[in-house]
C-alpha cells in the first residue's frame, strides 16, 4: 500500500545525482552519446537488468500494469543516470581528480557502513544503476566542488531548523493491520465476521491477522498478517491514509476502504501524535545538517551547469518520455 519508490541514496547522495558509466560498444549499438562518447545498448540493458532483478527480490512484479509502468520509469531513469555518469567520468578526467584517495574511500565505506550490510549496499547500487567505481567518482567531484563550503551562521542553522522543523520532531505516525480483498462484498464478509466475533468478546487482533492470512491478496500477508508496521503522513495512497488516521485505536473499519489495490479492511493497532522538536536539543544535527545541504546545493548547481553544457544525443527509441 505504500508510494512505489525508484530507491533512495544515503544523505550525502539524496539531493545529487546517479552515476553510471559504460564499456566498449557492440556492433556499433549505442543508447545516447555524451559529448561525443557512447553509451552501448548491451551496458544500459545490463544496468536495467540489475535494477529489474533487485526491485523483484523486493517483491515487486513487473508482469501487472502497475508493474509495468514502473518498469518505464525504471528504464528511462536508469539511462538518464547513465548521461549524468557520464558528465562526471569525463570531469573527473577534466580535473585530474584521483578516486583512490584515502578520503573518498572513507566516504565510501561510511555509506556502507550506514547501509548495513554488503548486499544491502549492493543492492542500493543495482537499484541505482551504478558501480562502486562510479560511486567513487561522484565522491571526489562532489568533494572538490564543495570543499570551501563555509559553516553555517547562527542565524543560518535557525533558519534552517525553522525551514525543516517537521524533521526533527516526532511525526504524526499510525501503526495498522490490513487485509486486502478484490471486491467490496468480500471486505463487508470479513467485516461482518469481526464484528460477530466482538460480540462474543473474541480477541480481534489475533483473529484479524489469520484472517489477512487466509483471505488477503496483498503479497506477503500470509506471512506478515497484514502486518504494515508504523508510517507517517505521506507514505500510503491517499484514501487508505486518510481513513487509517481517522479510525480510533483498536478499531476496524466498519465500511470497506476502497482504493487502486482493491478493497480494504483496517486495524489500527497505535496512533502517536506528533511532537514538537526543542531546538537546543538537536541544535548540533541541524548544524551539521544545514552544512550539508549547503554543500548539495553548490554540488547540485554546478552538476546543473555540466549538463546544459554536455552535448547529449539520444539514439531512435531511447529519447526520454517529453
Amino acid at each position: 500500500m505504500k508510494k512505489s519508490r525508484l530507491g533512495i541514496l544515503v544523505s550525502i547522495l539524496m539531493v545529487t545525482l546517479i552515476t553510471v558509466g559504460c564499456s566498449s560498444l557492440v556492433d556499433g549499438k549505442w543508447a545516447a552519446k555524451v559529448n561525443g562518447e557512447s553509451i552501448s545498448v548491451k551496458d544500459y540493458d545490463a544496468r536495467v537488468a540489475e535494477a529489474q532483478k533487485t526491485y523483484e527480490n523486493q517483491g515487486m512484479k513487473f508482469d501487472t500494469d502497475q508493474g509495468k509502468q514502473a518498469l518505464t520509469q525504471i528504464k528511462s531513469q536508469v539511462l538518464e543516470r547513465m548521461i549524468e555518469g557520464k558528465i562526471l567520468d569525463q570531469e573527473v578526467k577534466n580535473l585530474k581528480l584521483k578516486t583512490e584517495d584515502p578520503a573518498i574511500k572513507s566516504q565510501e565505506d561510511t555509506i556502507k557502513k550506514n547501509m548495513g550490510t554488503d548486499a544491502k549496499f549492493q543492492d542500493m547500487l543495482n537499484q541505482q544503476g551504478m558501480s562502486e567505481s562510479e560511486l567513487k567518482n561522484f565522491l571526489a567531484v562532489y568533494t572538490k566542488i564543495t570543499t570551501d563550503v563555509k559553516q553555517p551562521t547562527e542565524s543560518e542553522v535557525q533558519a534552517y531548523f525553522e525551514k525543516n522543523k517537521a524533521n526533527y520532531g516526532q511525526p504524526e505516525s499510525v501503526t495498522a493491520h490490513h487485509i486486502l480483498l478484490k471486491t467490496e462484498a468480500e471486505a463487508k464478509a470479513i467485516i461482518a465476521q469481526l464484528e460477530q466475533a466482538q460480540k462474543n468478546n473474541v480477541q480481534i487482533l489475533p483473529l484479524f491477522e489469520q484472517l489477512a492470512k487466509e483471505k488477503s491478496i496483498e503479497p506477503g500477508a500470509k506471512q506478515s498478517g497484514g502486518d504494515l508496521g508504523t508510517f507517517t503522513k505521506g507514505k500510503m495512497v491517499p484514501e487508505f491514509e486518510a481513513a487509517a488516521f481517522a479510525q480510533k485505536v483498536g478499531t476496524f473499519s466498519t465500511t470497506p476502504v476502497k482504493t487502486q489495490f482493491g478493497y480494504h479492511v483496517i486495524y489500527v493497532q497505535a496512533h502517536t501524535p506528533a511532537t514538537t522538536p526543542d531546538f537546543a536539543k538537536v541544535k548540533t544535527q541541524v548544524t551539521q545538517d544545514a552544512f550539508n545541504a549547503a554543500k548539495d546545493t553548490k554540488f547540485q548547481t554546478f552538476f546543473d551547469d555540466l549538463r546544459k553544457k554536455a552535448k547529449i544525443e539520444y539514439a531512435k527509441g531511447y529519447q526520454p518520455a517529453s
